[in-house]
């Protein structure tokens, strides 16, 4: 039980900077966010969730190239951000049945 609850956490964190990446933009997003994301994604491939690790990873390196181009190219980070945000809420519906079926 305790690893799903841990899975959760960590699902959760991905989820709340996916809603500040959201809120802050393709092209405008914090360095500090940027940070989280790149050591948040190491923290998905060790626990198994290796998909949104490295998904994480390019949306963090895709917006650190979009604050530095001088006309941003915001499609690509659109497109890892809706993979990502896909696969985090089937976990996260995943580890809730999970949880039911205990």
């Amino acid at each position: 039980m305790e690893e799903k609850e841990y899975l959760m956490r960590v699902i959760r964190e991905v989820g709340r900077l996916l809603s500040e990446v959201f809120t802050s933009g393709f092209i405008s997003a914090h360095e500090g966010t940027i940070a989280e994301m790149e050591k948040l994604s190491k923290t998905c491939v060790q626990c198994g969730l290796t998909f949104a690790g490295e998904r994480l990873k390019e949306l963090a390196e895709e917006i650190e190239a979009n604050r530095h181009r001088m006309s941003a190219e915001p499609d690509r980070a659109a497109d890892i951000f809706c993979s990502l945000e896909q696969y985090i809420s089937l976990c996260e519906k995943k580890l809730a049945l999970d949880c039911m079926a205990i």
